[in-house]
């Protein structure tokens, strides 16, 4: 585990996730003793797998299944039997029956009203989706989490939209109380995410406890449930 976890420590700090001063922490205790808690090595395992580690797909193979080419017949040759070439230009000078006037513009307004029709219903429908675009509510929070409960030993993802470069995350327990805090930089695209496993000090109380996230004295919030008495 030496080399990689060290490894795997600079790229998340030189990528900005996690909490620098705790990761820091983390490589200079291994670095020393060669040893790292059960806490700190799930932190950065939770770290790794969200940020490092890119998805994998499973390609299936195609199969090819070739059609057999069809045989072109030759058309018959032509008769030579008089009697049988004057037979046929008898049938092909058949008179074809004259087609009423009347009915046929008929059909000719129908397909045309139909036609109209199918215009009006496409623009219809245009219309409206273009105004649901406009008028519908950005779904976008200030700050959440990925689930609304946990237990012991559980990963938090905890992620937002802020408009500064960086914001201030922290936790409170069920009576108010800070137990946890963060500084974390938003991106380019205004959006921010951090990881933080549920336990240790602080930790000891059952019921809902409160993420907040500060930028420039504005504060969002949101809940989640927590049970110590339960291991993940």
């Amino acid at each position: 585990m030496g080399q990689f976890f060290t490894d795997d420590i600079d790229a998340l700090l030189k990528s900005g996730h996690g909490d620098y001063g705790r990761l820091s922490r983390i490589k200079t205790d291994f670095e020393a003793k060669k040893l790292v808690t059960i806490d700190d090595r799930r932190y950065v395992e939770g770290l790794v797998a969200r940020y490092l580690q890119p998805a994998t797909q499973t390609g299936k193979s195609e199969r090819i299944v070739k059609i057999p080419e069809k045989r072109i017949v030759p058309p018959p040759p032509p008769p030579t039997n008089v009697s049988e070439m004057k037979y046929q230009k008898s049938v092909v000078e058949k008179p074809i029956e004259k087609v009423n006037g009347g009915k046929k513009m008929k059909n000719v307004v129908i397909s045309i009203a139909s036609v109209v029709f199918a215009v009006l219903i496409i623009s219809v429908v245009a219309m409206n989706q273009d105004n649901i675009a406009i008028v519908g509510p950005s779904t976008a929070k200030a700050v959440e989490t990925d689930q609304t409960s946990y237990a012991k030993g559980d990963i938090i993802s905890i992620s937002g939209n802020a408009e500064s470069a960086i914001t201030e995350l922290t936790i409170n327990d069920p009576d108010g109380q800070k137990i946890w805090t963060e500084i974390v930089k938003v991106k380019a695209d205004g959006k921010f995410s951090t990881l933080v496993i549920a336990g240790g000090n602080g930790w000891e109380k059952a019921g809902k406890y409160t993420v907040a996230s500060s930028t420039d004295g504005k504060t969002e919030k949101t809940v989640f449930d927590f049970n110590p008495n339960e291991a993940s």
